[in-house]
């Protein structure tokens, strides 16, 4: 009976293996927020009390919040795709809560920073997000990020 459970498992990781290769969201940031992979190209949306905006074909550089501040974005290129990281500097007193990560033929990953995930004030900075991962096996190059940000006391 052993060896038939394991000729089984055996079979069924075989199957799985040899199936059509499906995007996924992927690891965690480095701030350990899951992403949640979305059908498609999402519209910017926001929570209540956010300020939606999108940074179309994301470089490295420095990004204006609209209405007031400035912030930073790092894209790295990577054996496993491309990856990028922000950071909101104190000084003007503004928080992440959702961010949007679209590139690819195929959905976005969403990480949001709220209090399902630990951060109920937000978050000024993280790194390692990315788009989903195609069938490729890598992450989709950039083709836009979506920030949803909000004051903060940070």
């Amino acid at each position: 009976m052993r060896i038939a459970g394991a000729g089984l498992t055996a079979a069924a990781a075989l199957g799985a293996a040899a199936g059509p290769a499906l995007a996924q969201a992927g690891p965690p940031s480095n701030a350990g927020v899951q992403p949640v992979e979305v059908d498609d190209n999402p519209p910017v949306s926001c929570p209540a009390g956010a300020t939606g905006f999108r940074v179309e074909d994301p470089a490295t550089g420095t990004v204006s919040i609209p209405g007031d501040g400035t912030f930073q974005i790092t894209v790295t290129n990577t054996s496993a795709g491309q990856v990028f990281s922000f950071s909101i500097p104190a000084t003007d007193h503004r928080a992440a809560v959702k961010v949007t990560a679209k590139g690819g033929t195929g959905g976005a990953n969403v990480y949001t920073y709220d209090s399902t995930t630990g951060f109920p004030a937000g978050i000024t900075m993280d790194g390692s997000l990315h788009t989903p991962i195609n069938p490729s096996g890598k992450f989709a190059d950039l083709s836009h990020i979506d920030f949803c940000v909000i004051p903060s006391n940070y």
